[in-house]
């Protein structure tokens, strides 16, 4: 392999690795990014959706409970039951005016299709909605299993979805409880006609999933579960529309009628890949999953890694030119060097290299031709003989310190070839500089990506060596006076306490036994996440210690806005996040930072948080 070649491979080697790393990483990390935020973006929307279905159904159960206490009913279902075979009595007529007056307007209040009042043997005997009561009067409530009686006789019970055939086919859901006298003898049952469309409306809400995203929700029956509201890309789906349990289709609607929450990239109803999110409403028993299909939601990763590629090959050709280019420019002269030493030692005492450049191979080149010249001035004699004998001895010696002249130069050249290397590090920063609003806003856009993408790995990795350093370096204990530590971090977040006008407290502290610094980064990471995660309210924080046998139990309480506790575990998992970097900065490794520094003291940490009203975290160090 010739010199040229093998310089060239290893100016390309040291160059496009490094940068082949860099941009596979970059490229990881930013696809990571996405499908998390993605995925972030769907369970907010399907928290956002389960709630308003929750509150919606809650509010139903909230009003039939006091519709079935009604004095108005109690004192009238029993005389309409008693006359329900002589409708025009004067009794039963007076009897149904009056519920018409208040239960007419809560049907038009609630918005239901229809409030309906059964006697104990399973007969309407009330319809408040006048077109209904024609077609209800003396017959049994319209759901299509015939339990809803039975079950709303005990308690307030929400029937399967049905196709009434009385609203004209409209999806239609029954709420039904007892009616007691005033002796609390049961007296019949009290129906809501529920109108659907307010839950469909609510579901066909696409705002944030695209083009390609919906909500939908679902209900298993036997082995297969059955769509309860119409799809995006079928309108027709309700109560037709079903997956077999452990199907390929259907995968996240599968899973949420199972009773799992969680999310991932599944196969829908449809066939396609999509990213969703599926959870499980148990007031219900129904599945809801919030879903877009993966070429919609991961367009921008595409798109990064064309224009990825695209850099890689201009590096790729111009590091190729300048590796020939440098490669040529001293694989030439050494060729020339090697054919005027074999030219030389042949005889030929005429033969010129003739390498006019000033550096190290110029000179080798000039040496070599004054050689020459000498030679060829040298007389036949002997003691001219004797004379060229030394003088060639001598000239192999300008020869020798030249070889180790020209291996000294490969050396520092080849050391020197990596200066292009980290030249092309600050790449990225220069064009963001030079070419920022010179170019298309695409450009500008993924030149930003490539900054940002290395400030915040930079970030990362400073976060990472320090939670890696924790326990790893011997330092000496010490005592350790954490009301001193407290006010030295309290100092150091000054700036951030007063722009948020936080309020930090505490009761006397115990001295322990532990390493200093380990205490200080575990008290500034506590309180630094209690102001920055704080709500409506200007921060208060309260720190105190109380002894408990061999331990002491810290506590840091805030008034932010606290922690689902279904996450209290994941929080201190490093890169573990609730919240998009858009809400609050970050990378996610600061409680996992607390958690070993407590471990390490020998102790234990963990939170109790209320949503909206605060969190206490706890640790514990030996006394």
């Amino acid at each position: 392999m010739s010199i040229r070649l093998k310089l060239t491979i290893t100016f390309l080697a040291l160059t496009l690795i490094p940068l082949l790393f860099v941009s596979v990483i970059a490229f990881n990390n930013y696809k990571n990014y996405l499908e998390a935020d993605h995925i972030a973006d769907l369970r907010n929307i399907l928290m956002f959706k389960s709630d308003k279905i929750e509150t919606y159904f809650s509010g139903l159960k909230s009003d039939i409970e006091i519709a079935q206490s009604f004095f108005n009913i109690k004192q009238n279902l029993p005389i309409l039951s008693q006359y329900a075979n002589d409708p025009h009595n004067t009794k039963f007529l007076e009897a149904k005016k009056m519920l018409d007056g208040q239960l007419q307007n809560t049907q038009s209040v609630l918005g239901l299709y229809d409030i309906m009042l059964v006697n104990v043997d399973g007969k309407i005997v009330y319809a408040s909605n006048p077109k209904h009561y024609p077609k209800h009067f003396l017959n049994s409530l319209p759901d299509l299993k015939n339990e809803t009686f039975e079950r709303g006789k005990k308690g307030v019970y929400f029937s399967d979805i049905f196709l009434d055939p009385i609203e004209s086919g409209r999806p239609t859901m029954l709420v039904t409880a007892p009616v007691l006298d005033f002796h609390g003898e049961l007296v019949g049952v009290v129906a809501f006609s529920v109108d659907m469309g307010s839950v469909y409306r609510l579901m066909q809400d696409r705002t944030w999933l695209g083009k390609t995203g919906e909500t939908l929700i679902g209900k298993k029956v036997g082995d297969r579960v059955i769509y309860l509201n119409p799809l995006r890309y079928d309108t027709e789906a309700v109560l037709t529309k079903h997956v077999h349990i452990g199907d390929v289709l259907g995968g996240p609607i599968q899973k949420a009628v199972q009773g799992e929450n969680g999310a991932g990239e599944l196969i829908d109803y449809r066939g396609k890949k999509v990213v969703a999110a599926w959870q499980f409403i148990p007031m219900l028993n129904w599945g809801i999953v919030a879903k877009m299909d993966i070429e919609e939601a991961f367009a921008d990763i595409i798109k990064l890694g064309k224009l990825i590629s695209i850099i890689l090959i201009i590096v790729s050709v111009l590091c190729s030119i300048v590796a020939f280019a440098i490669a040529k420019s001293i694989s030439d002269p050494i060729k020339k060097l090697s054919k005027g030493a074999e030219a030389i030692g042949s005889g030929n005492l005429d033969y010129k290299v003739g390498i006019s450049s000033k550096d190290e191979l110029g000179q080798l080149s000039r040496t070599f031709d004054n050689m020459a010249s000498d030679l060829k001035n040298i007389t036949a004699s002997r003691d001219e003989l004797n004379k060229e004998i030394a003088e060639r001895k001598a000239a192999e010696e300008e020869l020798k310190r030249s070889n180790e002249n020209l291996e000294q130069f490969a050396y520092v050249a080849s050391h020197d070839l990596q200066e292009p290397l980290r030249v092309m590090a600050s790449y990225s920063e220069l064009l963001e500089r030079r070419y920022k609003s010179k170019l298309d806003k695409d450009a500008d856009e993924f030149i930003g990506y490539i900054v940002d993408g290395a400030k915040r790995m930079q970030k990362l990795i400073n976060d990472l060596l320090a939670y890696s350093r924790i326990g790893r370096v011997n330092k000496p204990v010490e005592d350790v006076d954490c009301n001193s530590i407290l006010d030295r971090v309290i100092n150091s977040l000054q700036p951030v306490i007063e722009q948020n006008q936080a309020v930090i407290s505490h009761d006397k502290l115990p001295v322990l036994k532990g390493t200093e610094s380990h205490y200080v980064q575990l008290f500034q990471n506590l309180i630094g996440n209690a102001i920055k995660f704080h709500g409506p309210e200007a921060p208060r924080i309260h720190i105190r210690a109380v002894r408990h046998g061999k331990e002491w139990l810290f506590s840091v309480k805030d008034n932010g806005i606290g922690i689902d506790l279904q996450y209290k575990d994941r929080i201190f998992l490093i890169f573990q996040r609730l919240h998009g970097r858009n809400e609050y900065p970050g990378t996610g490794i600061g409680l996992s930072i607390c958690k070993k520094i407590v471990e390490t003291e020998g102790g234990r940490i963990w939170v109790e948080s209320t949503l909206g009203k605060g969190s206490i975290f706890y640790f514990t160090i030996p006394a």
